[in-house]
């Protein structure tokens, strides 16, 4: 009995410190996108963003962010572009190219409304530089998918949930999975020009030592000019 007993404390132990290996925290991501959208060519986005973390009490980074679409087909959208993220001890630089692919029927775009159920999956791959790993600023390689489904809701409100996997690779870690995340959240028309999204997010991740969970809360503004 006493030597159940102790393997009985042993694996409790056990158990209590792989829980502590796992940091977790709240999150606050809020800023404005601005689209505009032309009949024919590239169309362009430039988004601002503040993220607080530490339970949304202190300043994690501010970034800019520029990007270019191209409808090659109904169904597909490339896009490429450049990021500037200012932290408070250093800033760090993106490069991304990637698409957005419509897996139900034709696409209208990405602005509007589809009246229909649609589920969207966005790939990507990014290169970052002067990143930071385990305590080492690096240059970093990303490539990310996410699903997105939603399905109408009114005129001016549109649900969605998302699942996505960031796989990295740097001069720290080998290929493997960095971040996963699970999410979703609501669409608010506020006219033909401008929306509100509210978004929630489980971010795991494991690239980190602990490893850490994350709840993000994201507002964002939107705004499109042409079309």
């Amino acid at each position: 009995m006493p030597l159940k007993l102790s393997m009985v404390a042993l694996s409790l132990l056990s158990l209590s410190v792989l829980a502590g290996e796992t940091t977790r925290d709240n999150v606050l991501w809020a800023g404005g996108l601005f689209l505009l959208e032309r009949e024919s060519g590239l169309d362009f986005s430039a988004e601002y963003q503040l993220r607080l973390d530490d339970d949304m009490s202190s300043l994690s980074s501010q970034f800019v962010e520029g990007l270019a679409f191209y409808q090659v087909t109904e169904n597909l959208i490339f896009n490429s572009g450049y990021r500037f993220t200012k932290r408070p001890d250093r800033n760090e630089h993106r490069l991304y190219l990637g698409s957005f692919v419509d897996l139900t029927k034709s696409s209208r775009g990405l602005w509007e409304f589809a009246d229909r159920f649609r589920a969207t999956l966005q790939v990507g791959y990014q290169h970052d530089f002067n990143t930071q790993f385990d305590g080492r600023l690096l240059d970093s390689n990303s490539i990310r998918g996410i699903l997105v489904v939603s399905r109408p809701g009114t005129e001016t409100l549109r649900p969605f949930l998302l699942g996505g996997v960031l796989t990295t690779w740097n001069d720290a870690y080998n290929f493997g999975v960095d971040k996963i995340r699970l999410g979703g959240g609501l669409l608010y028309q506020l006219n033909k020009q401008s929306r509100i999204r509210f978004q929630y997010i489980w971010e795991k991740s494991k690239f980190r030592t602990p490893e850490k969970e994350t709840n993000i809360l994201w507002l964002r503004y939107e705004m499109r000019f042409g079309n």
